[in-house]
């Protein structure tokens, strides 16, 4: 299809009227959140036809019970076993959520993001707190105190779980969640909080699950999960014995919502929740779950976050969720050569006003932009609005992104949807296509690609001037190694002791590309390290959160060096990243590892001769480099070692500290002749005096 033919044939949009809806469906998420109960209060002002929420407590054969309930949903919560909801309802047709499984089936369950499922939480006992109960709004208080047993790692059954001892760090933590329900909304609120009420730093990450099925049964449930590939869709079976197939972990997402819908109703559930802090999503076809990211907690402090869930009916899929609205967009060929674009939004919250939508089509291939169209919705409500649009084409082998942007007084929203054929359109749809293990990307294609934005993280932060700092008794030195950092041989460059103890106590912390394994998760772990090394280390596998504490560690006096590899500086997507400001050297591209070429290499020089970071090292044996990453020098660095006409080795101070950068990969064969960089006998000199210089600044 020519661009051409795009601009002339836009034609026939048909737009559907908004169905009405009699009631004003609106939000309150919790008493701190100001701006939502006040639109709830003016909504009260309109219509006041809603009865009443409750809130009651039930017992059954001993177990207590809290029911919550408006005029659209009831839910049952079993504070003895982690305050989990046992019943989600839907009171208009009676439709059940949860299926019946005593042990691990539920809602709102906590988990530790250290442990795979499951952790003990959704074993213990919470204690339990009606609050609230008025004519527009009830919630329930949860929480527990994390025992010395049964409160960290967990077991399927209760009384397994109970037998496992807490790990320390967990010992002495409030887990704490709170529910609400209002009387004008189907909307569910969720305040979740991490407490550390020791008297020392903690860290933790929570996951939360819920272990749902539609209409009381796992069957032919479809899940949707945004990621780099656009929304992943994991297929349940209609039956048991069924196949089920799709990706489970998604470990790029790039919204903070995922959805669950049952093929054969019209009902859905979506949660959201907040993507800045969130590490992965999955789901097995039977529950839906959200790992967050290890959050530093100081004492006295706390971590909250808040999510929610809102029943969804009248969508075809999902395609994008907020606080504010929730989406579908999709595109199908018809007879011809004409595609028609569908659009169908309703709100989460509170009825939206004058809201403008607009959707635009660009060659995925190309980038350019061959289509456009706007239109405005006076007020959107709980009931979809639809859109419809019908354009020609000629092909869309190279696909289409549509862009939808809906602009109202209060947000933004943007989202994407790749369209790559209807062939493919429909396989997505069916179940009948082979996976071998893996649902196809949502038919997504695998050229498309969408980009994660950036997070944005808020860390209370300790008072840095109070942290205790290493002792002299012995340097210690933090090794966060990637792939290759065993051929640098770092702890064979210092000598042992009479007894048998190296002159620098290491600490290794494995980091494979998805995620780092160990990491400090307080800022009293981390600063008690001489020296830190980063061998090899991709900033996704490390976090915004570790990234930011590195950073932090050195502007207060800390020193860290960075080595080369496929996984370091832009091939190790650091850009956008603050640790660019901790770094003496600029990042030239994503791609900035480079190759000498077959049979060729650089020679490693000194750049300044006498630096005392080159004290006692002889290049005698002409060490060769073969792939390095192309960095540029910060203005007041120092180029202490080049390879060829390239930086090598860039040191810099931030802050109180000093970051030395290595721009050498160790990767590379030798030709006859030829010393390999970390081969060379001025290596472990070269390393000593790194340490050395760390030393110096401690």
């Amino acid at each position: 299809m020519s661009p051409t033919a795009f601009r002339t044939l836009t034609t026939c949009f048909l737009f559907l009227i908004t169905i009405g809806c009699s009631e004003n469906k609106e939000d309150q998420t919790s008493d701190d959140s100001a701006n939502v109960e006040q639109a709830s209060v003016e909504s009260k002002k309109q219509d006041t036809n809603y009865t009443a929420p409750t809130a009651k407590l039930l017992n059954e054969n001993g177990t207590e019970f809290v029911v919550l309930e408006n005029d659209f949903v009831e839910l049952t919560f079993e504070p003895s076993r982690g305050g989990r909801c046992t019943k989600f309802l839907f009171k208009d047709n009676g439709e059940q959520l949860i299926a019946n499984d005593d042990n691990v089936a539920g809602m709102f369950l906590d988990h530790w993001a250290k442990y795979s499922w499951p952790s003990a939480l959704m074993h213990l006992p919470y204690e339990h707190e009606i609050l609230e109960p008025s004519e527009h709004k009830v919630g329930i208080r949860l929480k527990v105190t994390v025992p010395e047993m049964g409160g960290g790692k967990g077991d399927r059954g209760a009384e397994a779980s109970n037998a496992i001892t807490t790990s320390p760090e967990l010992v002495g933590l409030v887990v704490q969640k709170t529910i609400w329900l209002h009387s004008d909304s189907d909307l569910v609120t969720v305040d979740q909080e991490v407490i550390n009420p020791t008297d020392e730093s903690r860290a933790t990450a929570l996951y939360l699950q819920q272990n749902l099925g539609m209409n009381g049964s796992y069957f032919s449930d479809n899940w949707y999960l945004p990621s780099t590939n656009g929304v992943e869709v994991y297929f349940q079976a209609d039956k048991a014995g069924g196949s089920r197939f799709g990706p489970d972990f998604i470990q790029d997402p790039v919204d903070g919502w995922i959805a669950v819908k049952d093929r054969n109703t019209d009902r859905g559930l979506l949660f959201v929740f907040d993507y800045n802090y969130l590490q992965q999503t999955y789901t097995s076809g039977g529950t839906g779950e959200w790992f967050m990211d290890q959050i530093p907690i100081a004492p006295g402090k706390s971590f909250a976050t808040q999510y929610l869930v809102k029943p969804v009916s009248g969508l075809e899929d999902f395609a994008y969720g907020s606080e504010r609205v929730v989406a579908n967009i999709q595109a199908d060929e018809k007879s011809g050569d004409s595609i028609e674009i569908s659009h169908s939004i309703t709100t989460v919250s509170a009825p939206l006003q004058d809201v403008d939508v607009e959707i635009r089509a660009r060659r995925w291939v190309s980038k350019e932009e061959i289509w456009r169209e706007q239109y405005q919705i006076e007020e959107l409500t709980a009931e979809p609005h639809r859109w419809q649009g019908l354009l020609t084409a000629e092909d869309v082998e190279s696909g289409l992104v549509l862009t939808v942007t809906v602009r109202s007084a209060e947000h933004d929203d943007q989202y994407e949807y790749y369209y790559a054929g209807d062939k493919a359109e429909a396989d997505r749809r069916s179940m009948t296509f082979a996976t071998k293990g893996r649902g196809l990307p949502s038919a997504r294609g695998d050229a498309y690609v969408r980009a994660a934005p950036r997070k944005h993280k808020a860390i209370d932060k300790p008072d840095f001037d109070t942290i205790e700092r290493p002792s002299d008794d012995q340097f210690r030195c933090l090794v966060v190694f990637g792939l290759y950092t065993h051929i640098l041989n770092l702890d064979d460059a210092f000598s042992t002791t009479d007894d048998g103890q190296s002159e620098v106590q290491f600490v290794w912390a494995n980091c494979p590309p998805n995620a780092v394994e160990t990491f400090p998760g307080t800022y009293d772990e981390l600063f008690n390290y001489d020296l830190i090394v980063l061998a090899d280390v991709n900033a996704r596998a490390l976090g915004d959160i570790a990234l930011e504490m590195l950073c932090d560690y050195v502007h207060e006096g800390g020193t860290i060096v960075v080595s080369g590899g496929p996984y370091a500086y832009g091939n190790g997507e650091f850009q956008g990243t603050r640790f660019l400001e901790a770094l003496p050297v600029h990042i030239s591209g994503p791609f900035d590892l480079k190759w000498a070429g077959k049979g060729m290499s650089w020679s490693l020089k000194p750049a300044i001769a006498d630096h005392a970071i080159l004290d006692g090292v002889s290049f005698d044996e002409k060490p060769q480099v073969f792939w390095q990453h192309y960095l540029q020098p910060k203005r007041n660095s120092e180029v202490i070692l080049t390879a060829g006409d390239k930086p090598a080795l860039v040191v810099g101070n931030y802050g109180k500290g000093q970051v030395a950068a290595l721009s050498l990969s160790p990767t590379g064969v030798a030709t006859d002749g030829e010393v390999q960089w970390w081969d060379w006998n001025g290596w472990f000199p070269l390393v000593r005096n790194l340490f050395n210089w760390a030393k110096e600044v401690r």
